[in-house]
């Protein structure tokens, strides 16, 4: 598995509730690329401008989901209306529940 945190924060002008919607068919779209896939997206409680999403994918499965028209599409919709971000990071497990 492949552990991604990406963070930003988006304009004020942006309608949350049309983004919402678009980071849950992003979201549905990574769970129908591999059955394991993992990918949460939250919106800061204080600040609903800003979002984090925490991802688990499959490495076989990460070139794939990167190449993929959803995926560029995602990122491009994303980067128009950011103020801050986004900003990625991947991570190493160190623990976990499961």
């Amino acid at each position: 598995m492949k552990f991604f945190r990406i963070e930003y924060t988006v304009r004020p002008d942006v309608n949350l509730d049309e983004l919402k919607g678009a980071i849950g068919e992003f979201v549905a779209e990574i769970s129908a690329l591999h059955p394991e896939n993992r990918y949460t997206s939250f919106q800061h409680l204080k600040d609903p401008r800003r979002f984090v999403h925490v991802g688990e994918i499959v490495e076989d499965v990460v070139p794939t989901l990167q190449a993929a028209p959803f995926f560029k599409r995602f990122r491009t919709y994303l980067r128009e209306r950011c103020a801050v971000g986004p900003e990625s990071l991947e991570l190493n497990q160190v623990a976990s529940t499961r």
